[in-house]
């Protein structure tokens, strides 16, 4: 009993938290009708699109490794009558990752199911308890004693990645690179699956799309797998064939951003994301 009682207060404390999950989900409820662009993805559109220097209406509702089975499902949760255009990006292993199917990668899915009212998996589940990933819940405990910052802004823009905080081995191009390959190739149909399942409701819609490749450093590029790069272009051209009407904008290995755009190998700091966003406003209206 003390332990359940502890597990509880945990829990109850750790849901209460501000986390970014829950602010926007909160921002969607209030605003998505208002919603002219959207951007989804992970990470590298997480911290690397800057939603305040697009046009009004823009968005973000990226989060750290979100897979395309939730940007999907996110893209038709919310109500969003007046969305134009939709960003999404595809980038080395997005094709290769999916939380449920990746073992020690399903506590990722926590957040969808308690702060977003994501009902994938029922809220009576091992994904709608913080508990269940113990190693979390310590990590967030220490908020008892380490006082914590929201390091993202109201347009779900992350703004912790700055040029003056960039760790001095930055360049990790290799340790990047190997983390974010794979030899599993049965999550390709899945997530090839999703994406036609973005394009098919933004096509009905008449909503533009915009796929994005952003830059990355040439460690990393150097160390990537050469199949895993020739996997990803048969599944893109592919879709690129069914679906024309989508843009893709390849700027992975774009020369216009240079070392000091980067956080990491694969990551832009704040300069790097607002010059991407610069350009990537210009692309938006072709």
């Amino acid at each position: 009993m003390p332990w359940l009682v502890l597990l509880a207060l945990a829990e109850a404390y750790v849901e209460r938290m501000p986390n970014i999950a829950r602010d926007k989900h909160q921002w969607m409820l209030q605003h998505s009708t208002e919603v002219k662009t959207l951007i989804l993805g992970h990470s590298h559109t997480l911290y690397g699109i800057r939603p305040d220097l697009l046009d009004e209406g823009a968005f973000s509702l990226a989060q750290q490794s979100q897979t395309y089975r939730y940007d999907s499902y996110l893209l038709q949760h919310y109500p969003m009558p007046q969305l134009q255009t939709l960003i999404l990006p595809f980038n080395y292993s997005a094709l290769w990752e999916d939380f449920e199917s990746q073992p020690g990668e399903e506590f990722q899915a926590m957040r969808y199911r308690i702060y977003m009212d994501c009902d994938i998996h029922p809220r009576l589940s091992w994904y709608g308890f913080e508990v269940m990933s113990m190693p979390l819940v310590r990590e967030k405990l220490q908020s008892l004693y380490k006082p914590q910052k929201n390091q993202w802004d109201s347009l779900g823009w992350a703004t912790d990645y700055t040029l003056a905080d960039r760790p001095a081995d930055w360049d990790n191009g290799k340790v990047r690179a190997i983390a974010n390959t794979y030899s599993d190739t049965t999550l390709l149909s899945l997530n090839d699956t999703f994406l036609r399942d973005i394009f098919t409701f933004c096509r009905h819609r008449h909503i533009k799309v915009l796929l994005l490749n952003t830059p990355v450093s040439p460690t990393f590029r150097a160390n990537e797998s050469e199949h895993q790069r020739a996997l990803n272009h048969v599944v893109l051209t592919k879709l690129l064939h069914d679906f024309p009407e989508v843009i893709y904008l390849d700027w992975e290995a774009d020369p216009r951003f240079t070392d000091s755009d980067f956080y990491d190998a694969d990551h832009l700091n704040t300069n790097g994301a607002t010059k991407l966003t610069q350009y990537l406003s210009v692309a938006s209206r072709l």
